[in-house]
């Protein structure tokens, strides 16, 4: 099943609590979405792809999504056979697992080392 998550900017009015500092609160909420049903899919053995390979104008046209709704995301969800031990970038060798302990800050920031 293909999903496309969308955010309209503008529902609610100019002002609405919790973006009056940081107006992209709504796109963060919108993200925190769609990993709160990426990790209940997994709950219920549904795998879960974000396609970042699809130009937005590409949905816009095929969805019929107005130019001022801001698209965040393409899902696909389906069951699966297995899940599989490591991500598909590291598997690929696209992209090296970091060492967590280079990525957590603790009370002030500090460059990798």
């Amino acid at each position: 099943m293909g999903i496309c998550v969308t955010c309209d900017r503008s529902r609610n009015g100019p002002v609405v609590i919790g973006r009056t500092i940081k107006p992209e609160m709504d796109l963060y909420s919108t993200v925190c979405a769609i990993q709160n049903m990426w990790l209940a899919a997994r709950a219920e053995n549904i795998g879960l792809g974000w396609v970042s390979i699809i130009h937005d104008e590409v949905l816009r046209a095929a969805l019929d999504i107005p130019e001022q709704i801001e698209i965040v995301g393409y899902l696909c969800l389906g069951y699966v056979s297995q899940f599989e031990t490591k991500p598909e970038l590291e598997s690929f060798g696209w992209l090296q697992r970091e060492d967590i302990t280079q990525l957590i800050h603790r009370e002030k920031w500090r460059p990798k080392t």
